[in-house]
């Protein structure tokens, strides 16, 4: 066969081999359901999609997963207004006012005349102490929307924090008035409640506030400060052990209740409890300081020495104290109320070094306590009994 003829035999197969195909190809399509094509493209989930899945993950008392949607929403939104609102008043619930406080100055500067907006800057505002921005941006607020009650409960608070009772009693009625059903409204009104001393009155409203949002941090430690008030301890700890449970890693809270467990009696547990706020605050004086406390209560008196909870208290706290423009002297002492625990601090952090038998690096923690309240006994017979080099107290 010549070369010419072999290519034409090729050819000739291979284009049989192409019809065939072709028609393999539309006999099998004829017969194919629908359901064997190509699966369609999942929709994208929209803004008010993530929306329901953070207010359902809210309900559910998932505040990370709710966190996480309206964070969703808000990417993909970041002009809307309205998504700012509910991812702030989740951060400050949550007991995370710093981070609310950023979302808030977004918000502000997109749309500074929101009602909602004016709000929930009212809230973030009055907890920051800047109580008559708050009370300022809170009569806008109400101004533009004047039958939210929501916005009258934030700006409630901030009369209350401004030492005007009647006006924010009027206010906390006027938002149960207009949504008796907002657990805003009651909190507000609970808070009303506590500044003027009526506290079981408010922990009745702080619990209708719950009832209707059982995830609010913030009204679980008011609730247990207020039954604190009214020494009914089970039930403050129960409302300190419901905060933590619903922000487990939130250093504030757990030290809260670990300081509480120690003011019982239940020294291991508060040790427990701190050394965990201390995990996740390790800069915090005051978890500093309520562990060395504790630690010291226990007479694990190497503990104070060895894990410096103590002496990193006082580091933290005079770093603070300058930052102010503040310093602990004799002349301080009655107005600051953290010089008393500075020198509580030192002084303890003194005798657990005598304890262990060290005078030596006793003594400056015993002159610290001295410099600050000349008069601290404690200070002073550490340093008498360092001086004989026998006795304990």
């Amino acid at each position: 066969m010549s070369r010419r003829r072999r290519w034409l035999f090729w050819l000739v197969l291979d284009l049989l081999a192409l019809v065939a195909l072709v028609w393999i190809d539309r006999s099998l399509g004829a017969n194919r359901s629908p359901s064997m094509g190509r699966p369609s493209p999942s929709p994208t989930p929209s803004a008010d999609d993530y929306i329901r899945q953070a207010e359902a993950a809210y309900r559910a008392g998932d505040l990370r997963q709710a966190e996480e949607g309206y964070r969703l929403a808000l990417s993909l939104e970041p002009e809307n207004p309205a998504r700012y609102p509910p991812l702030i008043r989740l951060l400050a619930f949550s007991n995370r006012l710093d981070e609310a406080a950023a979302w808030l100055e977004r918000a502000r500067q997109l749309a500074p005349e929101d009602p909602a907006i004016l709000g929930i800057a009212t809230l973030i505002l009055d907890w920051q102490g800047k109580i008559p921005e708050a009370i300022q941006v809170g009569e806008q607020a109400v101004a533009r929307a004047p039958d939210s009650g929501p916005l009258y409960a934030y700006l409630a608070e901030a009369y209350a924090d401004a030492h005007r009772p009647q006006a924010a009693l009027a206010a906390a009625q006027k938002a149960l008035a207009l949504d008796p059903e907002h657990p805003d409204a009651h909190r507000a009104l609970g808070y009303v409640y506590e500044t003027l001393g009526r506290y079981a009155e408010a922990m009745a409203a702080y619990r209708e506030a719950l009832a209707r949002d059982p995830n609010m941090v913030i009204v679980w430690l008011a609730l247990g400060r207020n039954a604190l008030a009214l020494r009914q301890t089970s039930v403050a700890v129960e409302a300190f052990q419901r905060a933590a449970a619903l922000r487990p890693e939130d250093p504030q809270v757990l030290d809260e209740l670990g300081w509480l467990y120690y003011n019982m009696g239940r020294l291991e547990d508060a040790q427990q409890t701190l050394e965990r706020a201390r995990e996740y605050g390790p800069e915090d004086w005051r978890i500093l300081y309520h562990l060395g406390v504790t630690l010291y209560a226990r007479r694990r008196y190497e503990e104070v020495v060895q894990e410096d909870s103590l002496s990193r208290g006082i580091a933290r706290l005079q770093e603070i104290l300058q930052h102010e423009g503040k310093a602990c002297t004799p002349e301080t002492l009655s107005v600051e109320p953290r010089c008393a625990r500075l020198v509580e601090m030192a002084y303890i952090l003194g005798l657990s070094q005598y304890y262990l038998g060290n005078c030596e690096s006793a003594r400056p923690w015993f002159e610290l306590a001295l410099s600050i309240s000349p008069q601290e006994e404690n200070a002073l017979k550490g340093l008498q009994w360092c001086e004989k080099g026998s006795g304990r107290p």
